[in-house]
C-alpha cells in the first residue's frame, strides 16, 4: 500500500471515530437532528438491542430525542476501512441518569457493530446494531427503556 493510501486510510479511522464520538455526545443530550445527521441521507438503519429497529433520520432523531437518561461512554473501537465502506466493532458502557441530575447507575455494556459508508468524501452511518452483554429486560428496567 502507498504512503498516500495509508495517510488516507489514517485519515478516514480518525474520521470514523470522531462521527463515534458525536453520536455518544448528541446522545447524551437527546439532539436528535444531529445524532441523525449521521447516518446516511436515507436514514440507514439503528438497531436497538435487538428490541426494535429504526429507519430513517426521521425514526432515529426521534428515538434519541427521547432517550434523555441514557449516558454513553465508547471504549475499544476496532475499525476496518475498505475503500468506501467500513466496519466498526466497539464497546459502550451504558449509564442511567435521573432527570434532575441527583444519581447516576451504571445500566450495562453494549457490543456494537456499525457499518459506514463514505459519500462525496464524507462518512456516515449505514447501519448501527446494538447487543447487550446482558439479560435485556435487566437492562431495560436499569436504562428505564421502552416502558
Amino acid at each position: 500500500m502507498s504512503m498516500e493510501a495509508n495517510i488516507q486510510k489514517l485519515l478516514d479511522i480518525q474520521e470514523i471515530r470522531h462521527i463515534s464520538a458525536s453520536y455518544n455526545r448528541y446522545a447524551d443530550v437527546a439532539d436528535g437532528e444531529s445524532f441523525a445527521a449521521l447516518w446516511v441521507e436515507d436514514g440507514g438503519e439503528f438497531d436497538i438491542v435487538g428490541a426494535k429497529v429504526f429507519h430513517g433520520r426521521e425514526e432515529i432523531a426521534a428515538v434519541c430525542s427521547s432517550a434523555k437518561e441514557i449516558l454513553h461512554f465508547a471504549v475499544d473501537s476496532q475499525i476496518e476501512v475498505d475503500g468506501n465502506t467500513a466496519t466498526q466493532s466497539s464497546k459502550l458502557l451504558l449509564f442511567h441518569r435521573e432527570i434532575d441530575g441527583s444519581a447516576l447507575d451504571f445500566a450495562c455494556t453494549t457490543t456494537m457493530t456499525d457499518k459506514f459508508v463514505k459519500i462525496d468524501g464524507k462518512w456516515f452511518i449505514k447501519r448501527r446494531q446494538s447487543n447487550i452483554d446482558m439479560n435485556k429486560e435487566s437492562a431495560f428496567l436499569k436504562m428505564k427503556l421502552f416502558s
